[in-house]
C-alpha cells in the first residue's frame, strides 16, 4: 500500500506545473488539471473535480499559532468548527517548515485541512500552503495533496 501511495504521489508531481512566488522566493508544483488564479502574495485554486481547494499565501509570521489564527480568520465565512492538531516542525528542501493538520465543517460536510508553514525563506518571508478537501473524498486526493505540499522548495 505504501508503494502505491508513493507512486501516486510521484505521478501527481510528474503531471504538474511549477508555480513560483517571487515575494516568498519559493515554488510549488501544482497538477496541470488545477484551475489557479495567481497574485503577488496569493495563489488560489481548485482541483478539476472541485474536491480540493488550494491556497499559497505569503504571510508575515512564522509562528504556527499566529499563522493558524490568520488562516482561521480567512476561512471564517466558509469553514466553521475548526480544530487543529499539534504543529510539527520539520525541514524540507533546506527550508524550515511546520506541518499542521486539522478539520472543519462547511455546509454540513467535514473537511480535512493540511497546512505547510514555510520560512523564513531567502526573501525573509513566510508562506503558507493549504490544501482543503471534503473528508468523504480525502482518500482519492490524499497522495495528490501530499505531493503538492512536498513539492514546496526554494525558487530557482
Amino acid at each position: 500500500m505504501k508503494i502505491l501511495v508513493l507512486l501516486l504521489a510521484l505521478a501527481g508531481v510528474a503531471g504538474a506545473d511549477v508555480h513560483t512566488n517571487k515575494a516568498s522566493g519559493v515554488s510549488v508544483d501544482v497538477p496541470k488539471t488545477y484551475k489557479l488564479t495567481e497574485q503577488d502574495a496569493l495563489i488560489r485554486g481548485e482541483s478539476a473535480d472541485k474536491a480540493v481547494a488550494l491556497f499559497f499565501w505569503v504571510i508575515d509570521t512564522g509562528d504556527p499559532d499566529e499563522a493558524i489564527k490568520k488562516l482561521s480568520a480567512e476561512l471564517y465565512s466558509a469553514v466553521g468548527s475548526l480544530s487543529w492538531d499539534k504543529p510539527k516542525a520539520d525541514k524540507q528542501a533546506g527550508l524550515a517548515v511546520t506541518r499542521i493538520t486539522g478539520t472543519g465543517r462547511s455546509v454540513g460536510n467535514t473537511l480535512d485541512l493540511s497546512v505547510l508553514l514555510v520560512g523564513p525563506t531567502a526573501t525573509k518571508k513566510y508562506a503558507m500552503v493549504v490544501g482543503i478537501v471534503d473528508h468523504a473524498k480525502a482518500d482519492a486526493h490524499k497522495a495528490e495533496i501530499a505531493a503538492i505540499l512536498k513539492s514546496v522548495k526554494p525558487a530557482k
